[in-house]
């Protein structure tokens, strides 16, 4: 062989080399645009929904593309995230989602995949643009630093609460329906040796000196008797002055027992009123007696608790990693829960029993059998 041709073969490879490798980042670059993405018709439905969100316009005019949000930069999870993208091609070439009707049926199963696929990855193409070290805390809503910084000391990672931030949320089981039949067993189950009875859920009651109010869940019923289909008992708790139409369980402690009417919420016992200077006003210590439907109570509260924590595992850990009743005190869980209810498919009774769950084993309830 010829010096000629012994120069031209290395020359000849490395051309074909260099094309080959400026042909695959052309289409890999080509491939990360949202052009290509949304080429495919099953596309066409997040992309609606990712122009909608803030995501793509918001007041600093900032916009994530699909591959910011699904491609991580560099690295294997790079070439595993184009891989993995080919599945929507056969999505297409098969039909398994020629219309929307068909892509809610696949939503929960798609959105599982890419939330592995970032928890996997700790986030990091979230992590691209936002991070911890570059956030100005004061600057974001209380509710937010607390996450973060519980985010921070727990090591989770962004997917675990941003779920549904730029796409819907689908319809997650209703895992619950299981514990609230479970639940169901126990309405009307106590004896004549239970002193305490609890209320299953919101149930309206008559108030023996007349008019109508509201047992939450988990109100207390004592000194109860039984008359027919019904029992008399005597419900304790707390008014704040200037809140009187709520009843509350503790002194200081917004865990709602009661909610009454203009016409009752004066016709209640008062045996004591006290200064608290937590909430700086006075608290008034109440008392009346109600008739309720036996179906409406039981003495099992171990069961009762078993429903709340239920809703707390499969509901709230949607978001993040489970949090403990005691890591909050009963007054911040009301914010905490309100902050954190419209990421669920929790109905507002769930809210209801999942709150006062939460409040009544929080960190400053130090009764035991709460």
């Amino acid at each position: 062989m010829s010096k000629l041709k012994k120069c031209l073969v290395p020359i000849g490879l490395m051309a074909v080399g260099a094309l080959a490798l400026l042909g695959v980042q052309y289409t890999m670059k080509a491939t990360n645009t949202p052009e290509f993405c949304v080429s495919c018709h099953a596309m066409t439905h997040p992309q609606a929904e990712w122009e909608g969100s803030v995501h793509f316009s918001n007041r600093k005019g900032i916009r994530a593309q699909c591959a910011d949000c699904h491609v991580p930069q560099e690295g294997l999870h790079y070439v595993k995230a184009k891989i993995i993208a080919l599945k929507d091609v056969w999505y297409t070439i098969t039909g398994k989602l020629p219309d929307q009707e068909a892509y809610e049926k696949h939503r929960l199963e798609m959105a599982q995949q890419v939330w592995e696929e970032m928890k996997s990855t700790d986030s990091m193409t979230c992590r691209s643009c936002h991070s911890f070290d570059a956030m100005a805390m004061s600057e974001q809503k209380e509710a937010a630093q607390k996450m973060h910084k519980l985010a921070q000391e727990t090591g989770q990672t962004c997917i675990d609460c941003h779920k549904g931030l730029v796409h819907f949320m689908p319809e997650m089981p209703a895992d619950n329906e299981a514990a609230m039949g479970e639940l169901g067993k126990h309405a009307g189950q106590f004896s004549t040796n239970d002193k305490t009875l609890y209320t299953l859920a919101m149930t309206g009651v008559q108030l023996t000196q007349g008019g109508e109010l509201r047992l939450m869940p988990y109100a207390e019923l004592n000194n109860w008797k039984e008359n027919g289909d019904t029992i008399t008992a005597t419900v304790k708790g707390w008014q704040q002055a200037g809140a009187e139409s709520l009843v509350y369980m503790q002194l200081g402690k917004r865990i709602n027992v009661a909610v009454l009417g203009d016409e009752t919420k004066d016709k209640l016992t008062v045996h004591q009123t006290i200064r608290d200077e937590v909430t700086d006003s006075d608290w008034k210590e109440v008392s009346f007696e109600v008739n309720i439907a036996k179906s409406a109570v039981t003495s099992n509260l171990n069961s009762l608790n078993a429903f709340g924590n239920n809703l707390n595992q499969t509901h709230c850990s949607d978001c993040h990693a489970v949090i403990g009743a005691d890591h909050y005190t009963a007054n911040q869980w009301i914010g905490v829960v309100n902050s954190m209810k419209d990421r669920t498919s929790m109905s507002e009774e769930d809210v209801r029993a999942v709150t006062i769950y939460l409040q009544r084993n929080a960190k400053d309830i130090t009764d035991g059998k709460h």
